[in-house]
């Protein structure tokens, strides 16, 4: 605790008055004979702390006994090199990225939310076909980061290591007040499946697609209109296995998801509420021909007080999201291409996915170019019985159940009636000192409820050898300090 209320008071004192500075500009574009270049360069280095983090340590989620993490340093680096080029109806972009976990002994060294770490490959890779005007019409082949709506079923994740793109072909049309798109995604290629996820080893397998519809009416710019079409083909290789039977839900099956999203944006206003259904069924080694049904809301309502001093902005919101109770039909909601921290605490704790949670924020601009954002949340599961998803999509456990192949006994489990994740509070701080360069820091805590705890005790969290008493501490820490440098 003494060392969150130290962060909390060095980001406080970090602050200092700036001259004011316009927003930033466009990016320029170069002409080069009939052709108009786009250059881009980023590179932003992330250093992060975590103590007692509740998904990591202890045993695995194949039940084997692995060392608690108590501390965790990572110093997470990534850089972008991108030119766009233009000409007429015609625009490409690649955009190539190195993205690395410093002092890493593996690329696969597990790090909390450091997916896809130790790459270089391209970050974005596509060409388009476009009409002119504020609105175009475009088709889009390649590789290209996608947002739908606020960015909870389909988000570009950019706050992640290293950022989410889609291999996708992309159509957009817009038609007066309507606009509508249509979305081919490959998530895995297609491969073969090894001997312990089929009879035979070496079957082939179709991989993972993602289909998708969706359609905007702007009524005004107080009431926005989207619905939502999703459908996910999975035949996995199993490569996203965490030996939770959430993410063996994804490995094989197909999951519709059908979307209503009303928000606004005027005045100072802004909100959003959005529902979603899902169906379908799921045929995995763990889930067995399951049918799927399982739905989620959500919705926040913020104001921008421009009149007051400070310029503050208030924000309320709210989120539930169905688990699985285990009584026959798969009840576990996915927010299938989630865009994490933005919507449940920069924990990286909580997904969209068996949680219910109540946030307020706060966000005061004592200079210009100085912003100071104050969040607390509560969560808890909607099953005591489901497991408890970050906002990566990986499972922190299930106080209620083992592991799905479990080679070391585990402890006496607790009921499933534990539901209380806990309560975050969040601070950050953001500081712009010249127009390429931002600096960012922040401090979470989740002082952990129950449930929390319970989850901890059953996956031995709590303890550093096998067979040791379980002690889960009260108060799980994670602090940052990030520097973003952008040109243009």
């Amino acid at each position: 605790m003494r060392f969150g209320l130290g962060v909390g008071l060095a980001l406080l004192l970090a602050a200092a008055p700036a001259a004011a500075q316009s927003p930033p500009p466009a990016p320029e574009k170069l002409n080069v004979g009939d052709w108009q270049l786009s250059p881009l360069l980023e590179v932003r280095v992330r250093g992060e702390y975590r103590r007692d983090a509740p998904d990591l340590g202890g045993l695995d989620f194949f039940g084997r006994q692995t060392s608690r993490v108590r501390d965790q340093w990572v110093v997470l680096e990534r850089s972008r090199l991108g030119l766009g080029a233009e000409r007429g109806a015609v625009r490409a972009q690649i955009t190539l990225q190195d993205a690395r976990a410093l002092g890493s002994p593996a690329p696969t060294a597990r790090f909390a939310g450091a997916r896809g770490l130790g790459r270089f490959e391209p970050y974005e890779a596509f060409a388009e076909m476009r009409s002119s005007g504020a609105r175009p019409h475009y088709l889009r082949l390649g590789r290209q980061a996608v947002v739908w709506g606020e960015g909870r079923l389909v988000g570009s994740a950019d706050f992640s290591p290293a950022g989410r793109s889609l291999d996708a072909a992309r159509g957009h049309l817009a038609l007066g007040d309507f606009d509508f798109e249509a979305l081919a995604a490959i998530l895995e290629v297609p491969g073969t499946l090894g001997s312990a996820f089929s009879d035979t080893a070496g079957a082939s397998t179709s991989g993972v697609q993602l289909y998708g519809l969706t359609a905007k009416w702007t009524i005004d710019p107080l009431l926005k209109i989207e619905a939502f079409g999703l459908a996910r083909v999975s035949r996995s290789n199993g490569a996203e296995l965490d030996g939770s039977r959430f993410a063996a839900s994804r490995l094989a099956g197909e999951r519709f998801t059908t979307a209503l999203r009303v928000s606004g944006d005027a005045k100072g206003w802004n909100y959003g509420a959005e529902g979603a259904y899902q169906f379908g069924a799921a045929s995995s080694i763990a889930i067995g021909g399951t049918e799927i049904s399982a739905w989620a809301a959500a919705a926040h309502v913020a104001k921008t007080v421009d009149q007051l001093v400070l310029t503050p902005t208030f924000r309320v919101a709210g989120s539930y999201a169905s688990g699985d109770d285990r009584k026959g039909v798969y009840k576990q909601f996915d927010p299938l291409l989630a865009d994490p921290q933005r919507f449940h605490g920069q924990m990286d704790l909580f997904g969209w996915s068996n949680m219910m949670d109540i946030a307020g924020r706060a966000e005061v601009v004592p200079w210009t170019d100085t912003s100071i954002a104050l969040e607390y949340r509560w969560a808890r599961l909607a099953q005591g019985r489901g497991e408890w998803i970050g906002s990566y999509l990986t499972a922190v456990g299930s106080a209620a159940r083992p592991p799905l192949v479990s080679t070391t006994p585990a402890p006496t489990r607790p009921t499933g009636n534990e539901t209380d994740l806990g309560h975050e509070p969040d601070i950050v701080l953001r500081y712009r000192p010249w127009l390429p360069l931002e600096l960012r820091a922040g401090w979470s805590g989740l002082l952990l409820g129950d449930g929390a705890k319970a989850t901890m005790v059953a996956h031995a969290r709590g303890s550093t050898l096998p067979n040791t008493a379980i002690s889960p501490a009260n108060i799980a820490q994670y602090a940052y300090l990030q520097a973003t440098l952008t040109v243009p």
